[in-house]
């Protein structure tokens, strides 16, 4: 679901596993297609890596971001198709949302609110766990599992 709540279709494609002694009951490498009527993300999950990844890249109609890890971050707007303006973020410590248990405690004291669908939300976090489940059930089917709204 996006931050609407829009529900999406949900497709998996899991590749064999070449770390079987490693790693014997997991896919090496997948690829997690979420579908909504205006966006689609591409989620690409791997035990393969041979290090730590947490990039992510967005794309829109006039620029993308670049999120190369829990720090760095560019925002590239677009100046025509080869040319484009970007503008560098460091982030850091300083808000409860970088420590997650910095974050629970805010909300229990009352000092943080968590809106509907924020990434932290129990809204969020049990559409996480929905795609999961789908996740395991077409990786066993071999079949795109639609999400029920």
């Amino acid at each position: 679901m996006d931050p609407t709540g829009q529900r999406t279709q949900f497709r998996y494609r899991g590749n064999p596993t070449i770390t079987a002694r490693k790693q014997p009951k997991v896919d090496d490498d997948a690829t997690i297609i979420l579908t909504y009527d205006t966006a689609m993300a591409i989620l690409e999950p791997s035990w393969n890596w041979p290090i730590g990844r947490k990039d992510m890249e967005i794309y829109g109609e006039k620029g993308a971001i670049y999120a190369d890890n829990k720090h760095d971050l560019r925002l590239r707007i677009s100046e025509g198709y080869s040319g484009y303006d970007e503008e560098i973020f460091k982030l850091g410590k300083g808000c409860p949302l970088y420590e997650p248990f910095a974050l629970l405690a805010s909300v229990i004291r009352g000092e943080t609110i968590l809106e509907r669908y924020d990434p932290y939300s129990l809204e969020n976090n049990m559409i996480s766990m929905e795609i999961l489940d789908a996740a395991v059930k077409s990786s066993k089917t071999g079949r795109t599992v639609q999400l029920k709204n």
